[in-house]
């Protein structure tokens, strides 16, 4: 037996009161012999016995009326055969995952997972505690009209979601609800994907019932990819992407709402889309949304794919002599695909490229290390002089192997040009850099803002890095001191820093529904695809839900766009019959170890092994029905 509120129990010690006034009442005295009531005496000493035995009648009665009573208001509880349930805290995870918005028969399948849970909810009473969690980890708790009214609002996400921290959010929740009875009631549409990680969700002594829906056979067109190749068109460029369907599919590509190119694909799945590229080219200046869509089918949520690219004039560029013969193939390169222009160094919009040594440049610059050693001096002196808060230090000439810098810990995008070009290009010569903000009149005071972002490290010291205005090298761009100017990266890398890092480009950054990114430094607003800006307070962020290009705002100026489309995984839609979800519910009870995880294979079955791990039922009713008993009798023993 558990008490809900067991600081009631201390109303048992009232248990006393009815003893106290019953020995108070009894009377003392000297006893006189009066002989006109020596009749009187007689006849009580005749019905003594009948009187004894019903004072602690009343006495035991009264005692039992306060006992029964206290021990109602402590709320106890007991698993006993044949009472229902017994007060339980119910964790309800809700897969709303991308695939649930399948449509069948005028009902999305999530349709069908919210009614199974209001089924659930409405087999609840008020001793009972319950929570939604959703997909994207999302906790609603609350009264039963209030999950009741939350779950009205709830839709299918963009994405996959992940419904295994959902459900070790849940796992929580239940243990948090002691001495209630904690149960996990997970509800899917049985994709195969649902449980897409390698991480096992310990539920310990915690039940988990699984129930899992199954669809009919799915035709589903898909858009899988979409990209914009380069990330700025100067004014044109390519977008590569990438549909599935069962059959012939037509597919027409958007422009900030307008379409500018349409055709047709035929039938392939999803494991071996059909991949296209489509040359275009804009009128707009600045960012431009882009969109690739087919016509509507059961699963709306993927027949479109986003993708974002900046349209401007080609970055300008002055090339010093000191940076090195690679350095200077590379931006010539550049300069004959017309994706860069060549400038006058000092004129706006112009980023000088030179080794660090060299005299008179001027900011945004992109520097590395002298080829001389030598020079080294005069390399440090005119990073003092352009106010950049790093030195070259000693030289080093061991052989290491370069690595991107990670940001806040965060997981290495292995499709950035930064990651392509820095992981892992070996690095013979070397001068570390080193830090030295003292050195800058201007560091003492700069925000956070204005802070250096390290690129790579090598030996481990920053080997590149980057600031406002400058981008720094710790080594020549020469293969005998690193074969980073020979990485198939490099180029395109080097695009990258001119336009974005020392120009007036901002990033492109690809994300899923409710993921979680960071090193968004400087980003003050989120300005999502209906024009509204959401202000921003640090420099992580959480994805939103919807898909759509939103844009990176400091102030007033877009300075980046961040593209919000689902896992590919999410439309491989087909086979989730009913052995496809026997299938999915394997793969769920694989990824939920504990003692008790069970499958329901219906509604009603599921919520029957739901409060079958609480069988029981309070006590609160028969304890107050026992003491109302108990003073009824008390209240009709005293009167006879």
């Amino acid at each position: 037996m558990a008490f809900l509120a067991p600081l009631f129990l201390t109303l048992a010690t009232l248990v006393g009161v009815p003893l106290l006034v019953h020995l108070l009442r009894r009377k003392g005295g000297r006893t006189v012999d009066f002989p006109a009531v020596r009749y009187l005496a007689r006849m009580e000493q005749e019905h003594s016995r009948d009187l004894k035995l019903r004072h602690r009648l009343l006495l035991l009665l009264r005692m039992l009326a306060v006992l029964a009573l206290a021990l109602a208001a402590a709320r106890p509880i007991a698993k006993l055969a044949g009472l229902g349930h017994a007060p339980v805290a119910l964790a309800i995870v809700l897969d709303n995952s991308m695939s649930t918005g399948i449509i069948g028969n005028e009902r999305s399948v999530f349709d069908s997972l919210r009614a199974d849970v209001r089924g659930l909810l409405s087999d609840l009473s008020n001793d009972d505690r319950a929570w939604i969690v959703t997909a994207d980890a999302r906790v609603i708790g609350g009264s039963v009209p209030s999950l009741l009214a939350a779950l009205n609002t709830l839709s299918p996400l963009g994405g996959r979601g992940d419904l295994a921290s959902a459900t070790r959010r849940a796992v929580g929740l239940a243990r948090s609800g002691n001495p209630r009875a904690p149960v996990v009631a997970v509800v899917s549409d049985g994709q195969r994907n649902a449980f897409a990680t390698d991480s096992v969700v310990n539920a310990g002594a915690v039940p988990v019932v699984i129930l899992a829906h199954g669809t009919s056979v799915v035709r589903n067109r898909a858009v899988l990819a979409a990209r914009a190749e380069p990330a700025r068109w100067t004014p044109s460029g390519t977008v590569n992407f990438a549909i599935s369907a069962p059959d012939s599919a037509d597919w027409r590509l958007l422009l900030d709402g307008r379409t500018v190119a349409r055709g047709s694909v035929a039938s392939a799945p999803v494991g071996a889309p059909v991949r296209l590229t489509q040359r275009l080219a804009s009128n707009t200046i600045g960012w431009v949304r882009g969109k690739v869509e087919v016509d509507a089918d059961a699963l709306r949520a993927d027949d479109a794919r986003w993708f974002a690219v900046r349209v401007a004039p080609p970055p300008m560029v002055a090339v010093r002599g000191e940076g090195g013969p690679f350095l200077m193939a590379a931006l010539s390169t550049l300069v004959e695909e017309k994706r860069l222009e060549r400038g006058a160094e000092g004129t706006a919009r112009s980023v000088t490229v030179s080794g660090a040594d060299a005299g008179g440049v001027r900011l945004p610059v992109l520097l590395s290390a002298p080829l001389d050693p030598v020079r080294i001096g005069d390399a440090n002196r005119t990073l003092t002089r352009l106010g950049i808060p790093w030195r070259f230090g000693a030289i080093a000439r061991n052989l290491v192997l370069a690595r991107a810098a990670r940001s806040d810990g965060a997981p290495l995008d292995t499709t950035a040009a930064s990651v392509r070009v820095f992981e892992g290009t070996p690095v013979r010569l070397r001068y570390p850099l080193v830090y030295s903000p003292g050195s800058n009149p201007a560091a003492n005071g700069a925000s956070a803002l204005a802070m250096p972002d390290t690129l790579a490290i090598a030996g481990g010291s920053a080997w590149a890095v980057a600031g406002d205005g400058y981008v720094l090298i710790g080594s020549p761009l020469v293969p005998e001191a690193t074969e980073l100017p020979l990485r198939a990266a490099f180029v395109p890398w080097l695009l990258e820093a001119l336009s974005r890092r020392l120009g007036e480009d901002g990033r492109v950054i690809e994300a899923v529904p409710g993921a979680h990114i960071a090193g968004l430094r400087g980003v003050t607003g989120l300005e999502g695809p209906d024009g509204k800006v959401v202000g921003t307070n640090s420099d992580r962020l959480t994805v939103p839900n919807e898909t759509g290009v939103y844009y990176l705002k400091r102030q007033a100026a877009r300075i980046g766009a961040l593209v919000v489309n689902p896992e590919p995984e999410e439309s491989d839609v087909v086979g989730m019959g009913q052995g496809a979800v026997d299938s999915a519910v394997t793969v769920m009870r694989t990824h939920i170890s504990g003692r008790d995880v069970t499958a329901a294979t219906s509604a009603s079955a599921w919520r029957k092994l739901v409060f079958d791990r609480a069988a029981g039922h309070g006590l609160l009713v028969p304890l107050v029905a026992l003491a109302l008993a108990a003073l009824l009798a008390e209240a009709w023993l005293a009167r006879h």
